[in-house]
């Protein structure tokens, strides 16, 4: 990265596709003088890796989420954008992006090989464009209003305040107050609106929000540019896989490690409790089902999300596929290593 053009990579795909893996991979070749990859070139001294993750970013929340780091991972490898804040604090995508572009800012000033990686797609949209609906910070006032109607009286108010908005929701979000809510809280912010606009992040005493107002600022003349590539597998090999990660997870301790949450952490309105095994876990820790049928469910909702996410990112025309069935992983690590050249 000596010239005037930054490339950032970015590894997406849906759950289990082996994306950190891969991320922590391509940083050891970057770190590594006898790499393939590095081969005749310096190494490069340090690798930052961003997580977009909307799960991982919670404190406690380490074994049902999946933060797959190996404790041999080399000092030179500098993961961010895990464990960002306690379950009971409120962090929104707004948040989340001011964050991640103070690491990217960061990380480009410093001429630090930057890859970012997660499953979450709007944290990876946000990061990679400039679109509004991303930076608008909760609006409390008007969330305790909103939070009081019924659902017809939440869609209506989205019809009324934004049609083209409200024509693109799908049926589930139609009938999820909370997307509803904020919708209407980022369609209110714009400035055609007659509502009033949710007050900035710094006026809130809240942590996450003391960097509001980051932007990624370069020299006139660099060129700035991600490289996004996607991993996926065959549904056999994809549920496979997740099947074995939710079994690695509860032989690691993720039953323990959610019941000392809801006993830190009774509110049951938290975010955390959404998280993928949470609700499997509590339902099987209040003797509902057996360990046989939290291991189905549990492996069941990780399925579909795997599927919600493809559709997702398969409307991304910017990635790159590769199907990590071939069982070509060094050459992907090399091909991948060397964008940064």
């Amino acid at each position: 990265m000596t010239n005037q053009n930054h490339t950032i990579l970015v590894i997406c795909g849906p759950t289990a596709s082996g994306k950190t893996s891969l991320a922590i991979s391509v940083a050891k070749s970057l770190i590594s003088s006898s790499s393939p990859a590095t081969a005749g070139l310096t190494p490069q001294h340090t690798v930052n890796l961003l997580s977009a993750d909307s799960r991982q970013i919670y404190q406690g929340l380490d074994i049902v989420t999946g933060k797959d780091l190996p404790s041999s991972l080399s000092p030179k490898i500098h993961f961010f954008g895990l464990d960002l804040v306690q379950p009971d604090t409120i962090f929104n995508l707004s948040d989340y992006t001011q964050y991640a572009r103070q690491v990217i800012s960061d990380s480009l000033s410093q001429k630090i090989p930057l890859i970012i990686v997660g499953g979450t797609g709007l944290y990876l949209k946000a990061l990679t464009s400039n679109l509004l609906t991303y930076q608008v910070p909760p609006n409390r006032k008007l969330r305790t209003v909103l939070e009081k109607l019924d659902l017809p009286s939440l869609q209506k108010k989205l019809l009324e305040l934004n049609p083209s908005k409200y024509t693109s929701l799908n049926h589930s979000d139609l009938h999820n107050p909370r997307r509803l809510i904020r919708a209407i809280e980022i369609s209110s912010s714009l400035p055609e609106s007659g509502l009033q606009a949710p007050r900035h992040c710094q006026e809130r005493k809240r942590p996450a929000c003391r960097q509001a107002g980051v932007a990624i600022s370069l020299h006139p003349e660099t060129k700035l540019s991600f490289h996004w590539i996607g991993l996926r597998q065959d549904k056999e090999a994809q549920s496979a896989s997740i099947r074995q990660r939710v079994l690695e997870r509860l032989d690691a301790g993720a039953i323990d490690e959610v019941k000392k949450l809801i006993k830190k952490y009774p509110d049951k309105s938290l975010a955390l409790f959404t998280s993928l095994g949470v609700r499997e876990i509590i339902d099987y820790l209040h003797q509902k089902i057996s360990r046989d049928k939290l291991v189905e469910l549990w492996t069941s909702a990780e399925i579909d999300y795997a599927r919600r996410q493809m559709v997702w990112f398969q409307k991304q025309p910017e990635i790159i596929w590769y199907d990590m069935s071939s069982r070509q992983n060094q050459k992907l690590v090399i091909k991948l290593a060397k964008i940064f050249i």
